[in-house]
C-alpha cells in the first residue's frame, strides 16, 4: 500500500475519533514503570538538577491547537521541534538554539557559569513565519565559524551562513540548497572525502492539505494519517518526499547528487545518521523511516552508495524515528541505535489491563487485533522486513549486525529520538531518551540508560531527570477541561559550563526545555576540539582511539543525529579515575594513517590541528 497524496480519514480505536470530533479524550490509565526502575540505582549513577530558571532561558515551545489540542489529528505536527547544540560565536562555549513551531526561533550565546541570551533577532535566524522542525550547524565554507541549516514544512528551508560573529546571512538560493516540502531532518557530513560538507536531508511524506491554516497565515491545514491502513500492511511501500543529498561544490555552492549517490529513500524518513560502520576510511550512512523499512547505505568510495540492509541489518524498526550510531560495547565499531515511536501507538490513547512498555509486539496493532502476541523471537513478527519495537544492532565487525535491543535493556516506550553521552565518566557511552506523547495520551517518562558494559538501567528517577519538578502536566494548559501532559521531543548534550560531565538540553513540546546540570561526582575526562585541514574543518566523521590504563575507548565524531537533535561535537571521554592519558590516535576522514598524540592534557578542553 503506498500512502496517497491526500489521505483518508485515519481510523483507529475511538478515542482518536472522538478526539477529530472535538470532544474530549478518555483519560489513560497510569502504567507501572518497568520493574528494572524499581531497583536500587547502580554504583555510578550520575546526577542532575533542572537549573532553568537562573539560566535565562526563557524559550517556550508553541504547538498548533488546530492540529494538536482542540483538534487532534495523527501527523507530524505533533513531532516538535529541534534542539541545536554549536559554539555559534567562536568564543569557546557551546551555545544552544532552540525552534519553534509558532514563533521565532531562540539562539541562546552561553554567557559562562550556565547563563545565556537570546540574540536570534540580531543574528537574523528567528525564521519567524514558518514551522520550524529541524536543523543542523556546520561549517559548509570551511571559515572556521559555525553556518547553520533550518528545515521547515512547507515554509521552505534555509541556509545561513555565519558571517564570524554570530551573526547570519541567508544565502539559500546563492548556495543551491532551496527546498520547500515536508523536511524534518538535516545532517553535515563529507560523504565522498573532498575536504568539505555535503548535506543529506530526510524528507517525509505530504500530509498537508493546501489550505491556509485559519491559525496562522503560514502554513497548511494538515490531515490525519491512515495509522491503520498503514499498520496493516507493515511490508508495503509507504511513499515520501526523496531525501535530498546536496555535494558542497567548494565555492559556496551544492549539486544535487541524490540520483548520482542513490541515497533517496522516497519514503517517511525522520532523521539520519553516519559512521564508518567497517572501519575502511569513508563515511556509511543510515535513514530511518516512520513506517516501513530503514535503509542502511554503505559507502563504495565512489561517490555512490550500496543499500546493504538485508544483508548487514535483517529486520529493521518498523516505526523507526530517532537513530545513532555510536560504540557501545568499546570494541571500536560503530552500534546502531533506532528508536520506534509509532509501534507505540496501537494503545492510543487508554493503556491495556497488563500493559508491558518492554516487550515487542509481532504487529504494530499489538493486542488490538485477534492475532496480537508478544513475540519470543524475531521471527515471530507477522512481517517479512520490519520488527515492532526499538532496534538495538551491535556490530559484529564483518559488515554485519546482530539486534539485541530487548538483550540489551533497551526496547522502551513512545521514544523520539536518543542522545549518546558518558554522563558519569566512567569511560561508557549512555543515553538519553526522550519519550512521551503529551495530549491527549497520559504522561510518559523520558529514560537515562546507564551503559553497564553493553547492557543498559534506566537511572532517570535516580538521576534526578524523573519526574519533572514542574510537575507531570503543564500548568494552566487544559484542552475541554483535560490536563496537557508534559512530553520532551529531543535532548542535546553539552558541557556548558566547562567544569568536565556532560549537562543536558531537552526541547519539549508545548512548554518550556529543560536545562540538567550534571551534578555528578567529580571524575576526570579528556575533551578534544579537532580542526581539520585538507579534512573538513569540522572534523566530522573523525574517529579518535585513546589509551589510558590499560583501556582503550573509540569515539565518533558526529553532526546532528538522534532526531531533531545536535550535541556537541568536541570529543569527551571519562576516565574515571586515570589522572593520565597514555596515548591518542586519531584517524581523520579519509586518512589510512593516525595522527598520535602521547599525554594530552585533561582537566581542559585541547585542540587538535589536522598536519
Amino acid at each position: 500500500m503506498r500512502l496517497s497524496r491526500a489521505y483518508a480519514t485515519l481510523f483507529v480505536p475511538c478515542a482518536f475519533l472522538a478526539c477529530s470530533r472535538n470532544e474530549a479524550p478518555v483519560a489513560p490509565a497510569k502504567p507501572e514503570k518497568l520493574a528494572e526502575s524499581a531497583k536500587v540505582a547502580p554504583p555510578g549513577t550520575p546526577r542532575f538538577t533542572n537549573v532553568l530558571a537562573q539560566s535565562g532561558i526563557t524559550f517556550k515551545h508553541h504547538f498548533i491547537d488546530s492540529e494538536s489540542g482542540s483538534t487532534y489529528r495523527i501527523n507530524p505536527y505533533d513531532h516538535g521541534s529541534a534542539v541545536l547544540v554549536a559554539d555559534a560565536n567562536g568564543d569557546g562555549l557551546e551555545d544552544v538554539l532552540l525552534l519553534d513551531f509558532m514563533g521565532p526561533n531562540h539562539l541562546y550565546l552561553n554567557r559562562g557559569g550556565l547563563r545565556f541570551e537570546n540574540v536570534a533577532g540580531a543574528a537574523g535566524v528567528e525564521v519567524d513565519r514558518a514551522i520550524k522542525v529541524g536543523g543542523a550547524f556546520g561549517d559548509y565554507d570551511n571559515d572556521g565559524d559555525q553556518d547553520l541549516y533550518v528545515t521547515t514544512y512547507r515554509g521552505g528551508n534555509h541556509l545561513f551562513r555565519n558571517r564570524g560573529d554570530a551573526t547570519f546571512e541567508d544565502v539559500t538560493k546563492a548556495a543551491g540548497v532551496e527546498y520547500v516540502g515536508h523536511t524534518a531532518s538535516a545532517t553535515w557530513f563529507d560523504y565522498d572525502l573532498d575536504g568539505d560538507l555535503d548535506l543529506y536531508l530526510g524528507n517525509i511524506g505530504k500530509f498537508t492539505t493546501d489550505t491556509i491554516s485559519q491559525e496562522a497565515n503560514y502554513f497548511y491545514e494538515g490531515v490525519s494519517l491512515p495509522f491503520k491502513q498503514v499498520a496493516e500492511q507493515p511490508d508495503a511501500l509507504n511513499a515520501g518526499e526523496p531525501n535530498i543529498l546536496f555535494k558542497n561544490n567548494g565555492n559556496g555552492t551544492f549539486t544535487d547528487a541524490t540520483k548520482q549517490a542513490r541515497v533517496g529513500a522516497a519514503e517517511w524518513n525522520g532523521d539520519s545518521t553516519v559512521a564508518d560502520i567497517d572501519l575502511d576510511g569513508d563515511l556509511d550512512l543510515f535513514a530511518s523511516n516512520m513506517f516501513g523499512a530503514n535503509h542502511l547505505y554503505r559507502n563504495k568510495g565512489d561517490g555512490s552508495f550500496e543499500d546493504v540492509t538485508a544483508t548487514s541489518l535483517g529486520r529493521t524498526s518498523w516505526g523507526g524515528m530517532g537513530c545513532r550510531f555510536f560504540d557501545a560495547n568499546g570494541d571500536a565499531y560503530p552500534d546502531l541505535l533506532v528508536v520506534d515511536m509509532h509501534s507505540d501507538m496501537w494503545t492510543a490513547p487508554d493503556l491495556p489491563e497488563g500493559f508491558r512498555p518492554n516487550v515487542k509486539w509481532n504487529n504494530p496493532l499489538g493486542s488490538q487485533v485477534p492475532f496480537g502476541r508478544i513475540i519470543e523471537k524475531p521471527d515471530d513478527v507477522r512481517a517479512r522486513a520490519v520488527t515492532f519495537g526499538n532496534t538495538f544492532f551491535v556490530n559484529k565487525g564483518d559488515g554485519t549486525f546482530i539486534e539485541k535491543s530487548e538483550q540489551a535493556g533497551l526496547e522502551t516506550w513512545w521514544p523520539w529520538g536518543e542522545a549518546v553521552g558518558d554522563f558519569n565518566n566512567d569511560g561508557r557511552e549512555d543515553l538519553f531518551i526522550p519519550a512521551g506523547m503529551g495530549f491527549p495520551f497520559g504522561y510518559w517518562p523520558n529514560s537515562l540508560m546507564l551503559n553497564l558494559g553493553g547492557t543498559f538501567v534506566d537511572v532517570a528517577k535516580e538521576a534526578g531527570i524523573e519526574p519533572p519538578a514542574a510537575g507531570e502536566n503543564i500548568a494552566g494548559a487544559e484542552i475541554k477541561g483535560r490536563r496537557f501532559p508534559r512530553s520532551s521531543r529531543a535532548g542535546a548534550i553539552a558541557d556548558f559550563d566547562r567544569d568536565g560531565d556532560l549537562d543536558i538540553v531537552v526541547a519539549n513540546f508545548n512548554h518550556e526545555p529543560y536545562l540538567f546540570r550534571n551534578d555528578s561526582p567529580v571524575a576526570s575526562s579528556l575533551r578534544l576540539k579537532l580542526r581539520g585541514k585538507s579534512s573538513n574543518r569540522d572534523a566530522m566523521g573523525a574517529r579518535v582511539v585513546v589509551a589510558a590504563k590499560g583501556r582503550t575507548w573509540t569515539r565518533h565524531v558526529t553532526n546532528a543525529e538522534g532526531y531533531l537533535t545536535q550535541s556537541s561535537p568536541i570529543v569527551h571521554l571519562g576516565l574515571g579515575t586515570a589522572s593520565v592519558v597514555d596515548s591518542v590516535e586519531i584517524f581523520w576522514p579519509g586518512q589510512k594513517a593516525p595522527q598520535k598524540i602521547s599525554s594530552p592534557a585533561i582537566g581542559k578542553v585541547v585542540e587538535v590541528v589536522q598536519p
